[in-house]
């Protein structure tokens, strides 16, 4: 670890409170940043269409698998999970093994199911479970009390059932993709689909109950309604056909008490239910309808005429209220605004299966009653969470924190003094009955990144990244990562002339600079920006030819020429009418090249605009298809090429031109119809392309024209955000939206020749020597054959720096001098580029400059 970063553990507190002229935890009432973020999701992949097809997103499964994975050598080695381990993500549901209540699942937002034996205690608590099927959310989870072995998980995480047309106030309306229920009869080895949905538009199932006296008698309240099924899932009828059921409640001693309530965001068909008759029909109870948010009740467990409710608008709780009759009567007992602005998102209340009068109250912060509601005492404070680096499995907080956002709470089967918590940030405990709370995270990798995942080109071991509502955080090489900034961790910059300097944001373009490796931030945003529209997250990207200069965007495009210290706009017009940029790309060579995507926020279509005098003036790219553009990609050896990636369904994914965007080429055929988020180029073999999309990642070895899966060892389907390559150890790394970051090696150079021969039968290079070089440096290399060749040197970006030798060589041993004393400190690459009677190959290394 770095000493400078070491150094910050543990005067990081004081340092940033003194440093931070800005609000150092961008969480602001009244504005939901959950929304936004679902907000952003959704548009992008729904676009132009007013839903999203769970029927286009298992074909692209399919898809997926039907494409043959040939391993081969280097880049084909699974990927390995490079954490976060200390810091959890978006967990909606907890269950409990009823034989062993240590052993509990977590149904996380985007990253599928996950399992802890441990109860979640520990530095490596905690694995994924697959499924076999492309889970991603799971909000809902039940085990059989009889057979531990027998479960059932609801998938798709949905906010509201009807509402999906474009525009910001409601795309706030889906989550993430789900296929139905699963089920699993063998613990979870293997798993079956038992109610499919695959073939409908987004769908959720967001909560599940069984009868706890038939295990084969099973509820679902799912966005289409509530579902029954009497023989263990083989069979379902859907029995209340109000959409969006978000909870589901059976009395333990009378089962034909069955409690339903539907809403979510801006739903028009909010209420709650009762059925006296298992389920053969439904009632409304006197409580509030037609709120704009959702209704969670509870049951006590030791006096089940005993219920409690709480009701909330979209952006504030209407109240906490009391039923002692089974439902048939509620009073309302306590109005605290326990949800706040994410009452259609995240509240939630438990029982103590001791005691009907305790209970615990859950939104924002976590509340504490003892006398039925009528009194409520907050427990925990968001905002005191532990800056800079915490340990895996270790403290986050003190005993007053808890993550924000709190999606579930429940009391553990046997322990009654101990609470589980799911929220944004992962699961938290408490063992004295909601008075103290500590989490439970160590190996809970299912942080949610944003695009742009940073990577030092000289550090393998320095990376940044920013995270849905868990802040920015920086890699220093092992498992716990360093927590920087606050709210929701946006796109992430280096320096790489100098490390010191490095960029992180949050939403909306809240960008923010450090001159000291991350010890401190300070404001770096372009002020014009705020008087303009914005996407949630919003672009900006250093020149790679002049690291002094940024480009950021909200609806005209902005630049510095001094690393933020000043901006201004590159010219007086909006870009597209208006709309905001999404995406920037600039050429490696020259930092007035470049290109940038829009979305469609001000009522025109997403757009690409190309700009060659530093966004002076754009040229419209019109070949392109109508799609939000996701990411764009030069070729680091040639800016007339470039590629950029679509979202939505239905068209090619991937266009690339090859005359600096006089006309565009889809290229994509052989991927799945899926929204494609990212794509990089390898600046040492320009040819390897990579992209990721809602599935996993995919490499073209010939600049597009076939594609291959490239995602061995991933989950069976993953959120692919942001890919980018870490030089200086030649690895490819994938920032995910729900299982945190992995890295893998970059795939081997193939030989381009008429026979497709070996390499190894033409050339062999071997390392320099000395390695690292201090003035001069021998390298070394063998012919099987005479060749014409070239030896160049290149900076770890792909930019060429000089030719090292080159000539007709005889068959033998070679050995080159190359006087390397002007260079700068770092990591440089020598590549071989020759010809033969059998074709051109080429091959590189890489060297290190003291």
């Amino acid at each position: 670890m770095k000493p400078l970063l070491l150094f910050a553990l543990t005067a990081f507190t004081v340092i940033f409170l003194v440093c931070f002229p800005f609000d150092e935890n961008p969480k602001q009432e009244n504005v939901s940043g959950a929304g936004l973020s679902l907000d952003h999701w959704f548009a992008s992949r729904s676009y132009p269409d007013k839903t999203i097809s769970t029927e286009k997103y298992r074909i692209a499964f399919d898809q997926k698998k039907a494409l043959q994975q040939t391993k081969n050598g280097p880049g084909f080695d699974e990927w390995e999970a490079m954490g976060p381990k200390n810091i959890g993500g978006r967990t909606l549901r907890i269950a409990f093994n009823p034989q062993n209540p240590n052993t509990i699942y977590a149904g996380t937002a985007s990253g599928g199911l996950w399992r802890s034996y441990t109860a979640g205690a520990g530095i490596n608590a905690w694995e994924r479970v697959a499924t076999g099927f492309p889970v991603l959310g799971v909000p809902a989870i039940i085990i059989s009390p009889l057979d531990s072995n027998i479960m059932y998980i609801g998938t798709g995480e949905v906010y509201n059932s009807s509402i999906s047309a474009p525009g910001i106030a409601n795309r706030i309306t889906r989550g993430t993709y789900g296929t139905g229920i699963l089920k699993t009869t063998d613990g979870g080895v293997t798993w079956s689909k038992v109610l499919d949905w695959e073939y409908a538009d987004m769908t959720g199932v967001q909560n599940m109950a069984m009868n706890p006296l038939d295990e084969n008698t099973i509820y679902a309240a799912t966005t289409e309604g509530l579902f029954r099924s009497y023989d263990a899932g083989e069979n379902w009828s859907l029995i209340h056909s109000v959409p969006m059921a978000v909870d589901i409640d059976i009395n333990p001693v009378d089962t034909n008490l069955v409690f339903v309530t539907n809403g979510s965001y801006n739903e028009p068909t909010s209420g709650t239910y009762r059925s006296v008759n298992g389920g053969q029909s439904f009632s409304l109870m006197n409580l509030p309808t037609g709120y704009t948010g959702k209704t969670l009740i509870a049951i006590s467990p030791s006096a089940p005429s005993i219920m409690y409710a709480s009701v909330a608008n979209a952006f504030n709780s209407l109240g906490l209220y009391q039923s002692v009759d089974s439902g048939a009567s509620w009073s309302l007992v306590n109005i605290e605004d326990v949800a706040k602005w994410q009452g259609w998102y995240s509240h939630d209340i438990a029982v103590s299966p001791i005691l009907p009068s305790v209970i615990i109250f859950v939104g924002i912060d976590v509340w504490k009653s003892t006398n039925g509601g009528s009194s409520l005492n907050k427990k925990t404070s968001w905002q005191n969470w532990y800056f800079g680096q915490v340990p895996v499995g270790g403290p986050e907080g003190p005993g007053d924190y808890a993550h924000a956002d709190i999606h579930f709470v429940a009391y553990h089967p046997t322990e009654p003094n101990t609470v589980f918590l799911g929220t944004d940030g992962g699961v938290f405990v408490s063992f004295d009955n909601g008075e103290n709370w500590e989490g439970r995270n160590g190996g809970f990798q299912c942080t949610q990144f944003y695009a742009n995942f940073a990577n030092s080109d000289t550090d393998s071991l320095l990376a940044i990244g920013g995270m849905q509502d868990n802040s920015t955080a920086i890699y220093t090489g092992d498992d716990a990562w360093t927590r920087v900034i606050g709210g929701d961790g946006m796109s992430s910059a280096i320096n790489q002339d100098d490390n010191m300097v490095m960029y992180g944001s949050y939403q909306n373009l809240g960008l923010l600079r450090s001159d000291n490796g991350g010890l401190s931030f300070s404001g770096a945003s372009p002020s014009g920006a705020f008087d303009e529209l914005r996407n949630f997250s919003s672009p900006y990207e250093i020149a790679p030819s002049n690291q002094d200069i940024l480009y950021a965007g909200a609806q005209r495009l902005y630049k510095t020429e001094n690393r933020g210290e000043s901006w201004e706009p590159t010219s007086i017009g909006f870009v597209d009418n208006g709309n905001p940029i999404l995406t920037i790309a600039v050429a490696f060579d020259d930092p007035d090249v470049l290109y940038v995507g829009t979305s469609d926020r001000n009522g025109f279509p997403p757009e690409v605009y190309k700009s060659e005098d530093g966004g002076e003036t754009f040229i419209w790219q019109w070949q392109l298809p109508d799609r939000y553009p996701l990411d764009i990609a030069f070729d680091p050896l040639d800016n007339q090429i470039a590629y950029v990636v679509f979202g939505g369904f239905g068209v090619d994914h991937v266009w690339k031109t090859i005359n600096g965007g006089q006309t565009w080429n889809g290229i994509g055929s052989g991927l799945p119809d899926i929204p494609t988020n990212t794509v990089v180029v390898d600046p040492l073999i320009p040819n390897h392309v990579y992209v990721g999309n809602d599935h996993g990642v995919y490499l073209s070895r010939d600049a597009g024209a076939t594609w291959e899966l490239y995602s061995d060892g991933l989950p069976d389907a993953t959120l692919v955000m942001h890919l980018s390559i870490s030089a200086s150890n030649q690895k490819l790394r994938v920032a995910t939206h729900g299982n945190g970051i992995y890295q893998t090696p970059l795939a081997e150079e193939a030989l381009t020749s008429f026979e497709e021969v070996e390499r190894t039968e033409v050339v062999s290079l071997s390392h320099n020597f000395p390695n690292p070089v201090d003035t001069e440096t021998n390298i070394s290399f063998s012919l099987n054959q005479s060749a014409s060749l070239k030896l160049s040197l290149f900076d770890i970006s792909g930019r060429n720096i000089r030719t090292i030798a080159s000539g007709d060589y005889a068959r033998g041993e070679h050995l080159v001098k190359a006087d390397l004393s002007d260079l700068a400190q770092g990591a440089y690459v020598y590549r071989i580029e020759g010809l033969t009677d059998l074709g051109v190959f080429s091959v590189s290394k890489v060297l290190v400059k003291n």
